[in-house]
């Protein structure tokens, strides 16, 4: 053991003190924890008892904590409040403040808006855009048309703000269908891609992936084998590839 060599050991009164100083730290650590797990609970609790919990809840890629930070920040009242899509777009920054003179059109980022709501909707769709075939093949096809990744979100929160404000309005459920505008049933409608396998199972052969998920009893093969571990105390176990 390569810490057991005395030149690698302190003053006998150093190490107490910095025993005595990790061991505050670990409890300061242990204390943010539960705060944290304190935090989250409450947050879930609140989030699950505002009137559009289920709406929001229901949109592919939004959880807990995407879907408190969305509500905190429209509020319950949506209609009274903004009362148009347009107005709900240009308060979360996503709608381009434009502006014409004579045959010159210009667009610009619009700056007074609620940099939390934008940076909300800016992680909303980019988790949509793993969850959902519609938000994915958006992204898609605005990536195809040239646009840069941060636009192509930009884009995709415009297009997602005015059907989470209907359906607030409406008491309508969220349709992934509705949203992007296409026909599930259809044979050209966009689906997800499987998900790529965990990095873990790439090394694995075959045989070894059918033992760990208990389709194959058979013996491991020699290919297989890494090595075999023997621990003092404990039975000997062997590590596949």
């Amino acid at each position: 053991m390569i810490f057991a060599r005395p030149v690698m050991l302190l003053d006998r009164h150093v190490e107490e003190a910095e025993a005595l100083r990790i061991g505050h730290l670990l409890a300061v650590f242990d204390h943010a924890v539960r705060r944290a797990d304190d935090l989250q609970r409450d947050l879930e609790q609140h989030y699950t008892a505002h009137p559009f919990h289920p709406l929001v809840n229901a949109v592919p890629g939004v959880g807990a904590v995407l879907g408190a930070y969305f509500l905190a920040e429209i509020g319950d009242r949506p209609l009274q409040r903004f009362g148009s899509e347009c107005s709900l777009a240009a308060y979360a920054g996503v709608a381009p403040v434009t502006w014409a003179s004579g045959q010159t059109e210009r667009a610009a980022f619009r700056r007074a808006s609620s940099a939390c709501l934008r940076s909300t909707l800016h992680t909303v769709a980019f988790s949509m855009v793993s969850h959902s075939p519609g938000a994915q093949a958006y992204y898609s096809t605005r990536r195809s048309a040239g646009d840069a990744h941060t636009t192509a979100l930009r884009k995709l929160a415009r297009k997602i703000v005015p059907c989470l404000y209907h359906c607030m309005v409406s008491h309508r459920p969220y349709e992934d269908a509705i949203a992007f505008g296409y026909d599930p049933a259809a044979g050209d409608a966009p689906s997800l891609p499987p998900a790529p396998p965990s990095p873990l199972w790439r090394g694995l052969s075959e045989s070894a992936r059918r033992r760990s998920t208990g389709t194959s009893s058979a013996a491991p093969e020699p290919d297989d084998i890494a090595g075999i571990s023997h621990c003092p105390g404990a039975e000997a176990f062997t590590v596949l590839r």
